[in-house]
């Protein structure tokens, strides 16, 4: 392979796909909603799947949605070369988070079809259901389902209204009973490479063209659970009041303090309920749900304990009693130092200098991380934006990555 080799993507097919698919929208909600499991992300996939067909991918869909495609290579026993992200979005979303990975790793294939290249290691391509999470608090599950990791704790676990992620995966065509079934074994993986945008604003202050990633943080979620006392407004003196609205207010602040001194460190709240939307009742309970993130699994750890040491300083405060419950803590992923200098070499034989950097933003990286060795390559977002309608990444953009992506594939190929 060399540099002038011409193994650029088919810009008009790729501008074609994202039209289609990134309009496949949830006119009930804001921005370009399609969110997973959801009406619209079973037809996402259906034509994702359609796609992969037509690009001579044998193609399935596995117990939990997963869309799942494969190029033969010439030594079928070899260990496969996975590619792929997830096409489901937030709701508010994006046009190109995800997308951009799936249709990139579409585009490696037809680009190797294209050229004659029949690599020696099978290539797989995937649309990891639902990365972006759900009511239920389970993020990552197309992906956690491929590596192990998604328990019967995390099908069972429910929303307000008892809806479980069983019973999400179960409305969209699958079969959640089957999980155990989705399981990749990691002797039949030879490496796991992703393409997405950066979301962030990083490489477009550096004037990066292609990043390669390092390291993609770890994440820590929890609810706080706090009881106060239920009490008339108007006659509770201020000095006498267990108010747990108030104390969740101190929490919402805490999130923010904490995070702020601890470097890459970010914290967010989610959501903020209490048990009476009166002004003139005092709530007995109040609940605050957030997540911290970090690059180290150390700055969670003293996440955590800051987070709990502030929760019963607030308690003294407002004479309020709660509760931290730590969901899931996600270790940050390390990504493969051989691999990433071989996407550093196919960005350099594709004529642009790669920019390493950190993902803030979590992946299905992280669970194919566990499986074999892995990287990914990012592209700029205009302003840093995404998860919301603003965000943007160029074609020109998109077409730079996935050159690189094809490049990394057979860098990969002949290296592993």
């Amino acid at each position: 392979m060399t540099r002038s080799q011409n193994l650029a993507p088919e810009g008009d097919w790729v501008q074609e796909g994202w039209t289609h698919l990134s309009g496949l929208v949830d006119t009930d909600l804001p921005g370009w909603s399609r969110v997973g499991f959801s009406e619209q992300d079973v037809a996402g996939r259906d034509w994702v799947a359609q796609q992969m067909r037509q690009a001579g991918l044998t193609t399935r869909v596995d117990a939990v949605g997963n869309v799942i495609g494969m190029l033969e290579g010439t030594n079928p026993s070899a260990p496969a070369i996975v590619v792929g992200s997830h096409s489901d979005t937030v709701p508010g979303g994006g046009r190109f988070d995800g997308i951009v990975g799936v249709l990139g790793a579409i585009e490696v294939a037809r680009t190797l079809r294209r050229a004659g290249i029949r690599p020696t290691h099978s290539l797989m391509v995937v649309d990891f259901a639902n990365e972006e999470g759900n009511p239920q608090g389970v993020k990552l599950v197309g992906s956690r389902a491929a590596a192990g990791t998604l328990s019967a704790t995390e099908l069972a676990a429910a929303d307000s209204e008892g809806t479980t992620l069983a019973d999400l995966i179960t409305g969209a065509g699958h079969q959640p009973d089957a999980v155990a079934g989705c399981r990749w074994k990691a002797d039949d993986l030879a490496a796991y490479v992703e393409l997405h945008i950066e979301q962030g604003p990083v490489m477009e202050e550096q004037g990066a063209e292609i990043g390669v990633v390092t390291r993609v943080c770890g994440i820590s979620t929890f609810v706080l659970d706090i009881e106060g006392r239920r009490d008339h407004a108007g006659t509770t003196s201020m000095t006498k009041r267990s108010d747990p609205l108030c104390c969740a207010a101190d929490g919402i602040l805490a999130v923010q303090r904490i995070a702020a001194a601890g470097g890459d460190s970010v914290g967010t709240v989610g959501e903020l309920t209490s048990a009476s939307p009166l002004t003139n009742v005092i709530p007995e309970t109040a609940r605050l749900t957030g997540e911290f993130r970090s690059p180290e699994l150390a700055g969670l750890k003293q996440l955590q304990a800051e987070f709990d040491a502030e929760a019963k300083v607030a308690d003294s405060r407002h004479r309020t009693r709660s509760t931290v419950t730590w969901g899931h803590t996600d270790a940050p992923a390390i990504m493969d130092e051989q691999l990433s200098a071989l996407a550093v070499r196919a960005a350099s034989a594709a004529g642009h200098e790669a920019f390493r950097l950190y993902s803030g933003a979590t992946h299905d990286s992280v669970e194919m991380s566990a499986l074999a060795p892995s990287t990914m390559i990012f592209v700029p977002s205009r302003d840093g934006r995404s998860h919301c309608p603003e965000e943007w990444t160029d074609l020109a953009d998109v077409e730079r990555g996935i050159e690189v992506l094809t490049r990394t594939v057979l860098e990969a190929d002949a290296a592993l």
